[in-house]
Order: structure tokens, then C-alpha cells, then sequence
């Protein structure tokens, strides 16, 4: 079973969330475990993305959970970074202010290419309850 992706479209642009099982031997032991992809495309036009050409990715595993939740307002709280093979992406989630308040900013960036997508309070409070939820599923607890 595939569970389904979590999708926050915006104007400007979208992200969507999918978890991604462990891989397991042909005995069923866990090779690498799972991860949650971050998928981020900028707008093409009226509700039409870019996956194609310009869509960022990002998968959070169990390290970066770990960061995640950790104390949100501590100073290393909401910066990734990955390194793979000379590539390097870097993600950032933000706490809104002053109006913004109560919402956050997520940017992802990989070389010259950046992708911002808001969320709501809700939004952010579902994405939370789904990585808690996926953190046994992600190591292939039961």
C-alpha cells in the first residue's frame, strides 16, 4: 500500500510530501531505512507547476527529524542541510512575524535554483502530526 502525498499549493509555488518505505533484503531485514521526500516546484502560470524543469527535492530522514523536533525555538531549529556528491541543498523553515505570526516559510535551495512555499498554522500542525507518524513507519517498526 502507497500511503497518499501531503500537497500545499500556493500562488508562487508548491511542495508535496511522501513517504518513502524502508528497503529491505530478500530476508525482510532493513537495508536503508525510509525517509519523508520533499518535493518543491515554483509556479508556471495559474495553478500549474513546474515539476518538470525546476522541482528541488529533499528527504528528511531520521536525522533530520530528530532536528525537527527539537525545540523550535532553539537557534539550529529549522535549518537542513545535505551534502551529496557536490550537490548541496539547504532547506529552511521559518517562523512567521508580526502579521504573519502563527504561520511558517519553508525555501529550499539547491545551486542557483529557490523554491518558497508558506503554510498556514494548519498546515504546519498536519505536516508535524504526519512526521510524527511516520517516524516508526520510516525505521520499519510495526
Amino acid at each position: 500500500m502507497y500511503p497518499a502525498s501531503f500537497n500545499v499549493y500556493k500562488k508562487s509555488a508548491a511542495a508535496q510530501f511522501t513517504l518513502l518505505s524502508p528497503r529491505k533484503d530478500k530476508e525482510g531485514r532493513i537495508t536503508k531505512t525510509g525517509a519523508i521526500l520533499l518535493e518543491m516546484a515554483p509556479s508556471s502560470g495559474e495553478k500549474s507547476y513546474d515539476w518538470k524543469n525546476s522541482k528541488i527535492t529533499f528527504a528528511f530522514g531520521i536525522n533530520d527529524l530528530t532536528q525537527f523536533f527539537d525545540d523550535p525555538n532553539g537557534p539550529k531549529w529549522g535549518s537542513f542541510f545535505h551534502d551529496n556528491d557536490g550537490t548541496t541543498k539547504k532547506l529552511s523553515i521559518t517562523h512567521g512575524e508580526g502579521r504573519y505570526e502563527g504561520t511558517y516559510m519553508m525555501s529550499l535551495s539547491s545551486g542557483d535554483n529557490r523554491v518558497s512555499v508558506s503554510l498556514s498554522g494548519g498546515e504546519f500542525h498536519v505536516l508535524t502530526r504526519l512526521f510524527a507518524s511516520a517516524l516508526p513507519k520510516i525505521l520499519g517498526w510495526p
